[in-house]
């Protein structure tokens, strides 16, 4: 009697759908990705966005020099070297731009709510994702959160044309 209960069960058991076919009756799980170059480049060509981080550096380094703290006065200069560097890494080739986000949480979220992604990541920092799961290229909508002019939209359009510098040939130059 056992088996016959069992056997009935397993045979209506058999006629549900797995969770796999569940799943896959439901919307296909998407991630958003972007180019992070792009963005990068968006946001500092911004108006206003070199110039107010150029400009306080400016100020605290002649602040420093004029209060005779050339100490202070290197540490400027060098950290004004070392900023120049990330951005070329972010606009050139594939650096991670984790200290811009942050500024854009509400707008990514937002964003994130009208495509219907589940997450947005830099498409370089994406080593691998399940074969089934849809990958959206947002780098646009990421790229209209920043004021673009004719200019950077330009060199945004030859910049898909064109793959990153690898990372690890960014060397440090102090003369650029």
């Amino acid at each position: 009697m056992r088996i016959l209960a069992f056997a009935a069960l397993f045979g209506i058991a058999l006629t549900l759908p797995p969770a796999a076919a569940a799943q896959e009756a439901q919307e296909a799980l998407k991630i958003g990705t972007f180019d992070s170059r792009a963005v990068a480049l968006a946001y500092y060509r911004s108006p206003g966005v070199l110039d107010e981080m150029v400009g306080e550096m400016r100020e605290a380094r002649e602040e420093a020099l004029a209060a005779g703290d050339t100490t202070r006065a290197e540490e400027l200069e060098l950290k004004g070297a070392s900023l120049q560097h990330l951005m070329h890494q972010q606009v050139f080739s594939t650096g991670s731009i984790c200290n811009l986000l942050p500024k854009f949480e509400e707008e990514l979220e937002q964003l994130a709510a009208v495509t219907g992604v589940l997450a947005i990541v830099s498409k370089w920092e994406l080593p691998y994702s399940m074969p089934d799961l849809e990958i959206v290229d947002v780098t646009d909508e990421v790229v209209s959160l920043f004021e673009v002019d004719e200019q950077v939209a330009a060199m945004l359009v030859q910049m898909r044309e064109q793959d990153p510098v690898p990372l690890e040939e960014m060397l440090y130059d102090p003369e650029h």
